[in-house]
């Protein structure tokens, strides 16, 4: 990132120009990603489905009644309503959204950059790195609020104060979607008081109430969800207790010392090449670094602040259970945007310095490539659970719309057939196997037990995996997979 503040010395026409290709590569890259199969991060993707489905539905102020936030499930529930309630409407929705997480990266990049070619050069680096591209597609939020964040937090090299107060509206939005910004709010709101000072002389006091307003932003996404979950649960971190008690059922144990190094080394881990080349350049003009200015450096401690909230969080148990890196994203955001400048004044000086600073980047990407990304791609597997959502979308063919089905509960993806069929509120999960609930036992046992189920509830479907248990129903109505539909017979 360049030192000086940007004074957007190109024109708007330019402006509009390179925003146009920066958002098409990342559609570009988009739809690269789902020709190779990409579906999903986790099961918790098309949980995100099913709750807006629902809401879509039934609205509700809390569309999860849980830990989860709500403004990701009212932005897909709400284009759910205009629409349907289709997995492909929430897909789009998510496709839209990365595009939309492109466009904030990229006005970042041009308040903290006054070289065109370096803003270009980071908005695309941070739309195709690998973190960036799957949840560019993925129907998760985790891109669209790391760049509201990155959006942000470049709003404090700002010089005019509404960008100050569209900074905060950003965090607003963020902290309402994710966790991870909290942390970033609170430095948010404690720069820009500081920035008031009369000693600062950075703002005419004409600006005071929009710099207040941007703190009042800012700072109302958590208050407002700390002052539900008191009023909704008795317990204003009845949040924290949720995930902490889930991850205390799901067993297992980490040491003190794994869970510290936990996200410092997923950030290099899981985005080895993007971290490794970033420090090469970071050494090479270690000197400029350390001369940055103060709105610079408080970029960078709302990052650290960020980083170090996220590992205390880990230690009772406050982190996510699986692809934890998920969480760090503005940070890599935010070294692509660094890396782009940081090359365009490498280029910019000439001589022999620039052909070193590239033998050491490739070096840099060798490393990462061959040696740290392989450890990478033992991590946490992704997941497309065709064959669920394909079932699924064939009950919601085949079912009327007063229908019920009974689904059979064998893992999590059962999620991902009651997300595919458009219509979960009428696929009934046989059991619950919330690892915080008693055990238990399955209604697709044996043939009685199943029986005895369906004449008790009384669903006219069945949604299972074919089994001694299932060999009265007949020949299925439709089949994915392991998975069958079958219409129960009077």
């Amino acid at each position: 990132m360049d030192q000086e503040r940007s004074t957007l010395p190109w024109s708007k026409r330019r402006w509009l120009k390179d925003l146009g290709l920066v958002i098409a590569i990342k559609a570009a890259i988009g739809l690269a990603v789902l020709l190779g199969g990409f579906r999903a991060v986790s099961d918790d993707d098309f949980a995100r489905v099913v709750l807006s489905q629902q809401w879509a539905h039934a609205p509700v102020l809390d569309p999860t009644g849980s830990s989860w936030l709500p403004v990701p499930f009212w932005m897909t529930g709400g284009a759910m309503q205009l629409f349907g309630t289709s997995l492909t409407v929430a897909r789009v929705v998510a496709f839209v959204l990365g595009i939309g997480a492109a466009g904030l990266v990229y006005a970042a990049a041009r308040m903290l950059s006054a070289n065109r070619r370096a803003a270009l050069a980071g908005a695309v680096l941070a739309s195709i790195f690998p973190w960036s591209a799957r949840l560019g597609v993925a129907t998760v939020p985790e891109l669209f609020t790391a760049a509201l964040t990155v959006f942000a937090l470049a709003t404090l090299v700002a010089t005019q104060p509404r960008y100050r107060l569209l900074g905060g509206a950003a965090l607003l939005v963020a902290c309402l979607s994710r966790y991870e910004p909290w942390p970033v709010a609170a430095m948010f709101c404690l720069f820009t008081l500081l920035a008031l000072r009369p000693s600062a002389r950075r703002y005419p006091p004409s600006s005071k109430k929009m710099l207040l307003g941007a703190c009042v932003l800012a700072a109302a996404g958590p208050i407002l969800w700390l002052l539900h979950n008191a009023l909704a649960h008795a317990d204003a971190l009845h949040f924290a207790t949720r995930v902490s008690d889930y991850k205390r059922a799901l067993g297992g144990s980490t040491s003190l010392g794994e869970v510290l190094a936990g996200y410092p080394l997923a950030l290099l881990r899981e985005e080895p090449e993007l971290c490794l080349v970033a420090a090469v350049l970071a050494l090479s003009e270690l000197r400029r670094l350390l001369s940055a200015s103060r709105d610079r450096w408080a970029i960078a401690a709302s990052l650290l602040v960020m980083l170090v909230a996220l590992t205390v969080a880990a230690l009772p148990g406050g982190a996510p259970t699986h692809h934890s890196g998920r969480a760090l994203l503005a940070i890599w955001l935010m070294l692509c945007l660094y890396l782009g400048s940081a090359m365009q004044r490498v280029f910019a000086e000439g001589g022999w310095r620039p052909r070193v600073l590239v033998g050491l980047v490739l070096a840099a990407l060798l490393v990462g490539g061959l040696i740290l990304r392989p450890w990478y791609a033992r991590l946490d597997a992704f997941t497309a659970r065709g064959s669920e959502t394909s079932i699924g979308a064939a009950a919601g063919k085949h079912m009327g719309h007063r229908d019920a089905a009974l689904l059979q509960v064998v893992d999590y993806r059962y999620l991902a057939v009651r997300a595919g069929s458009g219509q979960p509120w009428q696929l009934h999960p046989d059991r619950s196997i919330d690892p915080r609930r008693p055990k238990t036992p399955s209604s697709f046992a044996n043939a009685e037990r199943l029986g005895a189920r369906l004449r008790l509830t009384g669903e006219r479907w069945v949604i299972a995996h074919d089994s001694a248990a299932t060999q009265w129903l007949g020949p299925p109505v439709a089949v994915s997979g392991r998975w069958r539909l079958w219409k129960v017979r009077n």
